[in-house]
């Protein structure tokens, strides 16, 4: 088996820093932090493809356990371009003096659980709607679109069923107006012939258009 030198140096130096990481992980595990939030993130050395070095990771985390736990869910943003639908795409953005600071793809095939204390400096927050996107594409990633298509289904059915009932309603609200509208026509005509009721008018009408 050949040693790779270079690679044995960069795992010992990882090494270093992953005893200093670990050493901070107990004050860091109070930090607070939230979902969509963008960091630098320390992910060391990987194994084959797995994403390393330091690089922007984006929080997936929902805030809840963000508060309680010593880890936390990322992404990580590389300029690895791709047309995968697990990939975003997200907006270059600047800081005031105009220096970019963050630009690149949300790649969700490589989402990781890393502890706090692997974090550094915070970066930016990513668009509600990159957030959206990137929600969407994770729902891919995991193989659980399907669930929230099934209930995108249930809505729009129910959605169709509401407004077919607002419908009928409407005509129901239409046909009510109209017979509303004879009985009132009825009740003038009682009233301006002085008929008893509504059988007298009846039968003075059947025997007008009898004579006729």
């Amino acid at each position: 088996m050949n040693i790779d030198l270079t690679k044995t140096q960069q795992y010992l130096e990882w090494l270093k820093n992953k005893l200093y990481l670990n050493a901070i992980a107990p004050s860091a595990k109070n930090r607070i932090i939230y979902r969509g939030q963008v960091y630098r993130c320390n992910l060391g050395i990987g194994v084959g493809s797995e994403e390393c070095k330091e690089r922007p990771c984006v929080i997936l985390q929902y805030n809840s356990a963000n508060k309680t736990s010593p880890n936390t869910l990322v992404a990580p943003i590389t300029h690895t371009s791709s047309t995968l639908p697990i990939v975003v795409p997200i907006t270059a953005q600047t800081d005031t003096s105009g220096k970019l600071i963050l630009d690149g793809n949300v790649l969700l095939g490589n989402i990781t659980c890393v502890s706090k204390a692997r974090l550094g400096d915070y970066i930016t927050d990513l668009t509600s709607d990159e957030m959206r996107l990137v929600d969407k594409s994770l729902s891919l990633s995991l193989d659980v679109n399907h669930y929230y298509q099934t209930l995108q289904n249930m809505y729009n059915d129910k959605l169709q069923y509401i407004t077919k009932l607002k419908e009928n309603r409407s005509n129901l609200q239409t046909t009510l107006a109209s017979k509303q509208q004879q009985i009132d026509d009825l009740k003038k005509l009682l009233e301006t012939y002085h008929f008893a009721n509504i059988q007298e008018l009846t039968d003075f009408l059947d025997k007008s258009s009898k004579d006729k």
